[in-house]
Order: C-alpha cells, then sequence, then structure tokens
C-alpha cells in the first residue's frame, strides 16, 4: 500500500517504565510508559528484551539458607520455620576458615553444593561454629571461642634450686600465673583463669609449674600467662604459648636421654626447661637444649627407639625477667552468646540477634562484634537496639549498620568516642518481618516493611519511588518477601513467594524505574550474590535447590510488553499503520471506544486488530490498518527467547488528510 505524504510517524516510547497503577486512560505525563507486561526488562532507549531462565547449579537438595563464602556459594541445609527462612548465617574467615551458625541444629554446611565432611551447625541453637581445613581437604569444626578454664592452687608449683639450673632467673615477690585455652590456627585465645598468686623467694633460680585441666575439643594449645615481678594489678601478660602436642617429629633412642634428629621441630619455642612431657606412654622431664632439633631429657628415654615420633606436654613451665613480657592479654573475653545471624562489617565479623528474651528465642535485640586480635570472642560491650526489639537483620557495608528490627528500622553509627562508641536512632516504622526484606546497594538501603522504601544515611526515607507499582505490591505478605541486588541488570529485585509460585518486580536503580514482573512457577526462598552473579535457592517438589539467576534459556510463559494507553497524539487522526523493528512474534491494537469499557492490555483476545510478525531479528514491513478510537494502546508479544524490541512507531494520518 502506498504511504500517505502527510503521514506522521510517532515513536512509542516506554522511558516512564513500568507503571501499572496509572488511570487508564492516563494523562500524557504517563503514556510514555508501560501499563502491562510480563518476562521482559525494559532497557535504556526504551528498548526491551526477553528475561532469562534460571540455570540450576546442582540436584543437590542443599536447604534454604545460601551465604557468600567469598567466591564460593555456602549453603545450610534445613527448611523453612513455619513460612519464614531459619535464622542463619556465614562468613569466611582468614581466606580458608569458615565461621557459621543457624538456629537449625546439626544441619549440613554445602560448599558449592558438596557437602564436606564434619562441617555441620551446632547441637545448640544459634550457637557460633568455625571449621577449620585439616590439611587433608576436609574440615574440623567445632563450637567457636573457650569458657573460662578453672585453675586450682593445687595445680601451681614453684621450685625453686641453685643458680643456673632454671636459667639463673632468680624471681622474687608476689607472682601470678593463669592459663587460657588456645587455638593455634585462628589464633583463638579464651578468657583467662582465675589468677594463682605465689610469694616466691629469691633463694636462687626459681620456676613456676602449672599442671592444667583437660584441652576441650578443638583446643591445641595453652596460653601461659603471668604478672610482673610484685604486680598485684591483676594485668597478665603471655609468657608463653604452649602447643599440647609440640611440632615436629624426632628420633628417640633406648637408654639415651638424646631427642635428636627433629624434623619441623622448634624445641627452642616449643619447650621450656621443667616442662613434663610424655613420649610413648612414658613420662619425662624437658633439660637442656642443643638446637632446635635436639634436646636432652633428665632421664634416658625407656621406649622403643625410633623415629618420627611425637610428644605431648602435661605440666608446663616457666620462669621470666618482668622486661621479658610485652604481650598484654585481655581480660573482658567471653564466648559468644547464641545468636540469630553474622555479618562481615568494617574489617570486623559481627554476630546479631544476641540476648534474646528466654533461652528459646531464635533472636533478640543485641549485636557483639568478634574481637579482631581475638578472633571467636567477643567483648564485654554490645550494641542494643535504640528500641530494644528484636532484630531481624542487619546489613552493612561502608558505611552505617542498617538494623532491620521486628518494629521498625534504625542506623548505628560509631563516633570514635570510647565513652560512647556509637549511637542508634530509629529512622522508620513499622518493623520487618523476615531477615530478607532488605539489601544494601550503591550506598541506598532498599526494604519491605508492608510497602517498598528506600533511604541512605542523613536523608530521609523515600516511598515515592514505588509509587507505580504499589498496587501490584500492597497485598504481599512480609514474611515472603525478598529484597535484593541484581549486579548483571542494575536492579534491585522486589521478590514475593506467594506459597506456590514467584512474582519478581525489578527496579532498575541506574534508569530510577520499574520493569514488568517477571514470573516463576516455582518458590524464590532466598538470595545471594556470590563473585558477582546473583543466585537464588530454589523450593520446587519439596526440594532446595541453587539456581543462577538469569542463567538459562528464555523464562518461558507469557512474554509481552503493553503501552498505556495513548489519548494524546494518537486521538487526533488515524492509525493507518505500525513498523516494528526487533524480533517478536505478535503486535496487538487495542481501540478505547466512547461509550465502551477499555479493553484490558493483559487479555490477548480483548485486542482489536492482532498483526504476525515474523519473529525474526529484523525491520518488519509496514503493517497497515485503519483505526479510530478515543485512545489506542500497543502490545508486543515475544515468542522467542532472544525475543526484542528497538522501535516500535505508530504512523497517523491528521484529521485533515483523511481519506
Amino acid at each position: 500500500m502506498p504511504r500517505a505524504a502527510n503521514l506522521e510517524d510517532i515513536e512509542i516510547l516506554f522511558d516512564g517504565g513500568y507503571f501499572p497503577s496509572t488511570p487508564t486512560l492516563a494523562p500524557d505525563e504517563y503514556q510514555r510508559s508501560i501499563r502491562r507486561g510480563s518476562n521482559v526488562w525494559l532497557r535504556s532507549g526504551s528498548k526491551m528484551d526477553v528475561a532469562r531462565g534460571l540455570l540450576e547449579t546442582s540436584s543437590q537438595n542443599v536447604g534454604a539458607r545460601i551465604f557468600a563464602a567469598d567466591i564460593q556459594r555456602a549453603t545450610i541445609a534445613g527448611g523453612l520455620v513455619g513460612s519464614r527462612l531459619p535464622y542463619a548465617g556465614l562468613q569466611r574467615y582468614q581466606h580458608a576458615c569458615l565461621l557459621f551458625l543457624s538456629e537449625l541444629t546439626s544441619q549440613q554446611v554445602y560448599l558449592n553444593e558438596a557437602a564436606p565432611a564434619g562441617v555441620v551447625t551446632s547441637t545448640t541453637a544459634g550457637r557460633l561454629r568455625v571449621s577449620i581445613p585439616n590439611g587433608s581437604g576436609g574440615y574440623d569444626t567445632f563450637d567457636a571461642g573457650f569458657a573460662k578454664p578453672v585453675l586450682q592452687s593445687s595445680d601451681v608449683t614453684v621450685l625453686t634450686a641453685g643458680a643456673g639450673i632454671f636459667g639463673q632467673r632468680a624471681m622474687a615477690g608476689k607472682i601470678g600465673v593463669a592459663i587460657a585455652p588456645w587455638r593455634s590456627k585462628t589464633n583463638a585465645v579464651g578468657p583467662l583463669s582465675e589468677i594463682i598468686y605465689n610469694n616466691i623467694q629469691p633463694t636462687g633460680s626459681s620456676l613456676i609449674r602449672i599442671d592444667p585441666p583437660n584441652a576441650v575439643s578443638g583446643q591445641d594449645g595453652w596460653i601461659y600467662a603471668g604478672s610482673r615481678w610484685r604486680d598485684e594489678s591483676g594485668l597478665m601478660k603471655v609468657v608463653r604459648y604452649v602447643y599440647l602436642t609440640p611440632r615436629g617429629t624426632f628420633t628417640a633412642t633406648n637408654g639415651s636421654p638424646s631427642i635428636t634428629l627433629g624434623v619441623n621441630t622448634f624445641f627452642t619455642q616449643d619447650l621450656r626447661r621443667g616442662d613434663q612431657i610424655t613420649i610413648d606412654g612414658g613420662s619425662y622431664e624437658v633439660g637442656d637444649f642443643v638446637a632446635e632439633a635436639d634436646i636432652t631429657l633428665t632421664s634416658n628415654f625407656t621406649g622403643v627407639t625410633g623415629a618420627g615420633k611425637t610428644m605431648t606436654i602435661n605440666t608446663m613451665a616457666a620462669n621470666w625477667y618482668d622486661n621479658e613480657l610485652t604481650i598484654n592479654l585481655e581480660t573482658e573475653v567471653f564466648r559468644p552468646p547464641r545468636a540469630a545471624g553474622l555479618i562481615s562489617y568494617a574489617g570486623l565479623i559481627l554476630i546479631w540477634g544476641c540476648r534474646g528474651e528466654s533461652s528459646n528465642s531464635a533472636t533478640g535485640p543485641a549485636i557483639f562484634p568478634l574481637l579482631k586480635s581475638n578472633p571467636e570472642h567477643v567483648g564485654f560491650t554490645p550494641i542494643i537496639t535504640a528500641s530494644g526489639s528484636d532484630l531481624v537483620n542487619v546489613l552493612g557495608a561502608d558505611g552505617p549498620l542498617y538494623l532491620m528490627t521486628t518494629t521498625g528500622l534504625e542506623v548505628a553509627s560509631f563516633t570514635g568516642d570510647p565513652n560512647e562508641p556509637y549511637k542508634v536512632r530509629i529512622i522508620a516504622e513499622p518493623g520487618f518481618k523476615a531477615a530478607t526484606n532488605g539489601c544494601l546497594y550503591k550506598d541506598y538501603y532498599y526494604g519491605y516493611n508492608n510497602k517498598p522504601l528506600r533511604t541512605r544515611a542523613r536523608e530521609n526515607i523515600d516511598v515515592e519511588f514505588a509509587k507505580p507499582v504499589w498496587e501490584d505490591m500492597k497485598l504481599w505478605d512480609s514474611t515472603r518477601v525478598i529484597v535484593c541486588v541484581d549486579p548483571d541488570n542494575d536492579a534491585i529485585l522486589f521478590i514475593y513467594d506467594d506459597g506456590a509460585s514467584t512474582t519478581v518486580i525489578p527496579f532498575l536503580a541506574q534508569l530510577n524505574m520499574w520493569s514488568p514482573p517477571i514470573n516463576f512457577s516455582a518458590r524464590i526462598i532466598d538470595t545471594q550474590v556470590v563473585n558477582g552473579k546473583l543466585y537464588v535457592t530454589y523450593l520446587s517438589g519439596g526440594v532446595y535447590r541453587v539456581n543462577q539467576w538469569e542463567g538459562g534459556a528464555g523464562i518461558g510463559g507469557t512474554r509481552y510488553a503493553a503501552a498505556q494507553y495513548s489519548n494524546s497524539k494518537l486521538r487526533r487522526g488515524r492509525v493507518k499503520n505500525l513498523a516494528f523493528v526487533g524480533k517478536a512474534g505478535t503486535l496487538r491494537v487495542y481501540a478505547a471506544t466512547p461509550d465502551a469499557a477499555v479493553p484490558d492490555v493483559s487479555n490477548a483476545g480483548a485486542a482489536a486488530v492482532s498483526f504476525n510478525l515474523s519473529d525474526t531479528d529484523k525491520v518488519e514491513p509496514e503493517n497497515w490498518t485503519n483505526i479510530e478510537a478515543k485512545a489506542l494502546a500497543l502490545r508486543v508479544d515475544f515468542t522467542s527467547d532472544d525475543g526484542k524490541l528497538d522501535k516500535l512507531t505508530v504512523g497517523v494520518l491528521p484529521r485533515s488528510e483523511r481519506r
């Protein structure tokens, strides 16, 4: 058909984003937006393309929770608690160890969907655990931190002898000793025992021996602590680090006091004169040192001659001068309390949700930082929510901490003042119902507390940004809402699991607009960005599996976008043709006529006319028509997984040119 000379081309633009809440006949400012759509992404320049589906990374049933362990995906087994996620947390520590907890007990932890042996949550709900590489490809796992050891006066013995026997240190005055449990692989030092003081008379060299109690699971050493001479202030310093099993192996010869041919031994560091040790079940005392690989005992070895032997220290001995003590030991050191989660923040590991009202509480109002100089332990002073309400989640990057509580959103900022190290203030109400109700992205906090909101430090709460989609979200149950980051699309995803299927409405952060919903037939339960990619745990058929977001082919289902009804430019003439550039299957035209209900653009059958397109990536031939209406809307349906819209133009013949 020949083109009319005065035919005016009007490009259909979607640079107002997804705006389903506008009136059916939208005012002019809303007409450059999407009224309805499904399973497509809006792009810059009013372009769009089909959303891709999920890619399952493993068929392993890994449980509901997912976390980032540096570049590995970490998941914790166990299902939902009622309709919410179980409280849990996991962080990689020192690039090797794992710190983790869960309110679900004795649950397997997976790394990239593989189950490392022995890496399971504690038998106590909310108890922090540590998994340490054992050098054989696996991990050794323990409840984090240590309880205070018990040291009795009868466990401490003072020996005095002639000059030279113990190193010529004639210790004098009241001198205190104490011990603290030690885990060498993380350098975790537990609380100090009570200090045992002895008044030592300088009759010659002196030696203080300590018989420690039995070590607990995961403990491989002790810190032998001492005071300065005549110092009863309670200040304790490190005298020596004691390995329960000194490092390396050696050769012992029957009938000889010599321990020789040490392999990877550090005898001058790991042993002291007067230590009482066990070799092959026999008890001996350390005498003199020849070298790092050679020492002598105070008696002959009575066991079988052989190499590759090891020893254990039963009684640890030491003497010292005041100027040899340099490292102070903290006295306010405690095993971490039960918690609901943990995060990494400002070089620290924080555990949150502590101090619940009862021993059965899954969460509480307190946050404790693990001591930077003493991992696996906390200090005396926590951060407490300003409201006193229990924490649901804690989020932090480079700025303040955002505290999501059951009654509101709070911000904790650090002052640098040792007398008032932090301040907490309430910035929004009501509260949150799930740990997944918020996320941080480029200095902004995005959340959902019965409605979408965003804010950043020292700014007001913004709920207006969600005005376009409020009608789509207002009935969402907060316990089933996830707010997360999609790095590849520079988007914040508002995800709703209705108990059977999932709706995702993306907010395009760079474009500052919303994209149409993306729909899934099963349930997205949890999300995490790992190594720059978004992953989700997907519940289908009672099985939790990890999937990569948009890692698969086209998402399937209905894939379309429909424009708002236009009653401005289009109403002044008759639509004669439509031109499409991209790859789509169908182009539909909806006409609103006087005294008739406005057709629903989500109903494909309500279109006044439909044009079949080639579904190939090209400039389509013009489709000719002859439609006059009060207002018109256009809809593009995509058939292929790689469908897209690059440009859509309507040719209008002005009224003066009708024919």
